[in-house]
């Protein structure tokens, strides 16, 4: 009896033991830390981090006990990258960074980031599934998994200038219903009609100007004849040679017709922009729906320096491209996603999840003039206010997805080159197709020729 007791007494105090251990073990534990990585690289969309900051106090809030630590960082995006790639092979990357969706594909296949399905596909988070944009889903999407939560939309979009219009006889009224893309005849032969006329009168110097170098309009410009850049099946680089064909073919026209610059692909982008504030194009068809703050703050306009609000309301519109197969407005997203060394996936979405809600994703839009991702931005009383700006979301609802594929940098290269030469005349429409082809199967590896 003696010796049971003893051993029960042992059991006991080992017991206590252990459990203090545990108790100075939950101390020592302390909160649970997590950290960010965002990006500018220019000081307008610091509301990446500060959402993510607004989120995090909004859990401590609810008891959590929270160390949280975001990094908004203004390298362009090759250094942020390089950055990151480095602090993810050391072990000391942050658990939540934010990337543009071209880089998506590269560290998905790297296992660099987490597919997010089984979290914004659950049960309880549908409804705000279902509140994103049509498109805005393909966009973070590789493989059939969803690799990062919408937050902007760079909306490439077409500028059309009223005040040249109306001097061509049209009204309010009808500038709005013929740019409207409810509107049938909203096309590129209505476009191109308008340009003749206002070219015809002597308002404008050219009827069409885009961007100069290798950027994300010609991705614009073939997706505006239904072309296609990745194959779904195998994840391949595709070349739609029909859609190429009818997107040289178009531009070839606009300089043929003196409706756009022969040497438009190697103009200064201050020109650019001069051109396009000062009214002396019809329509900037290489932009996005952000310059429309950019024209407020830099003063592209020779008289008048940055412009009003109320300047370009009254003489500036935007739409989506007039694509054949209907408006298509392409759309480049930037997303929050969870780094796949992270201890608190959970966590870092939940985080996530309250950074994405529709008032600090109306905050994020107003202050930067990106494009909300969430069709309940729209009912947000400061969102209201914004009448721009409820003009993109309402150009969004035909958002499509830029495509993802570690090739795009080399297929904008060679499409930029080939269109170069098409519009000084140094190619042929077929000597272009033939360019782009021989340069796909040379530099891209397993591209898809169609």
């Amino acid at each position: 009896m003696k010796k049971l007791f003893c051993t029960l007494v042992i059991f006991l105090l080992s017991g206590l033991i252990l459990f203090a251990a545990g108790e100075q073990e939950e101390v020592k534990k302390g909160p649970v830390a997590i950290k960010a990585m965002t990006i500018g690289p220019g000081p307008v969309p610091v509301t990446r981090a500060k959402n993510l900051e607004t989120a995090a106090e909004q859990l401590k809030a609810e008891g959590l006990d929270l160390e949280f630590e975001v990094t908004f960082s203004t390298q362009k995006f090759g250094p942020y990258r390089t950055s990151f790639s480095l602090a993810f092979s050391s072990g000391a990357a942050s658990d939540i960074l934010s990337e543009d969706q071209d880089i998506i594909p590269e560290y998905a296949e790297e296992g660099m980031i987490l597919p997010l399905d089984s979290y914004v596909k659950a049960s309880g988070w549908q409804d705000n599934y279902r509140d994103f944009l049509p498109g805005l889903w393909d966009a973070v999407s590789w493989k059939g998994k969803i690799y990062g939560i919408p937050i902007e939309g760079v909306v490439n979009c077409l500028y059309y200038r009223k005040d040249v219009l109306k001097k061509l006889g049209m009204s309010d009224a009808e500038i709005e219903r013929t740019f409207s893309p409810e509107n049938k005849e909203f096309t590129l032969d209505k476009l191109v009609e308008l340009a003749k006329k206002a070219k015809k009168a002597g308002l404008v110097e050219w009827g069409f100007t885009h961007r100069k170098g290798a950027g994300d309009y010609w991705f614009n410009s073939v997706m505006m004849f239904g072309g296609e850049f990745v194959d779904k099946a195998t994840g391949n680089m595709v070349i739609d040679t029909e859609a190429l064909r009818k997107d040289f073919e178009f531009h070839k026209m606009l300089v043929d017709e003196g409706l756009l610059p022969a040497d438009m692909g190697s103009w200064d982008w201050k020109v650019i922009h001069k051109y396009s504030v000062e009214g002396r194009t019809l329509f900037w068809i290489g932009g996005h729906s952000g310059q429309w703050k950019e024209y407020q703050q830099k003063a592209y306009h020779a008289e008048l320096g940055t412009l009003s609000e109320g300047y370009l309301q009254k003489n500036m519109g935007i739409a989506p491209f007039p694509g054949i197969k209907g408006p298509v407005t392409p759309v480049k997203v930037h997303a929050y996603t969870i780094v796949s060394k992270t201890k608190n996936p959970d966590l870092c979405f939940d985080l996530i999840a309250k950074a994405v809600s529709p008032d600090l994703l109306a905050r994020h839009s107003i202050t930067t003039f990106r494009g909300p991702t969430r069709k309940a931005v729209a009912d947000q009383p400061d969102f209201k206010a914004q009448e721009y700006l409820t003009k993109v979301i309402e150009i969004m609802k035909y958002a499509r997805a830029f495509p993802k594929h570690p090739a795009l940098g080399a297929y904008k290269s060679m499409i930029f080159e080939a269109m170069s030469g098409i519009e000084t005349g140094r190619l042929t429409v077929d000597k272009a197709v033939e360019f782009m082809i021989a340069k796909a199967k040379s530099d891209i590896p397993g591209v898809i020729i169609r």
